[in-house]
This record gives structure tokens, sequence and C-alpha cells, in this order.
């Protein structure tokens, strides 16, 4: 999964309401990981 698509698919979360500009590559490798975690 690359970051790009993992940034839209976090902003297009109805849920969402923190500042876009603030969503760089390390939370989105916690987000991430996160989830891989949650597969296991």
């Amino acid at each position: 999964m690359n970051f790009v698509d993992l940034r839209d698919w976090v902003l297009a979360l109805n849920e969402f309401d923190d500042d876009p500009a603030h969503c760089g590559e390390k939370i989105l490798e916690a987000i991430q990981m996160a989830w891989i975690e949650e597969l296991d």
C-alpha cells in the first residue's frame, strides 16, 4: 500500500477532523503498522 492512497483513505473518513497538513509519512507509517497488527 502506498502512502498517497493511505492518506486519501484517512482524509475520507467521516471522523477525520484534524489538519490534513499534519498527515505526514511518520503518521501514515504508524497507521499502516497498526492496521497490520490488527490483521495478525
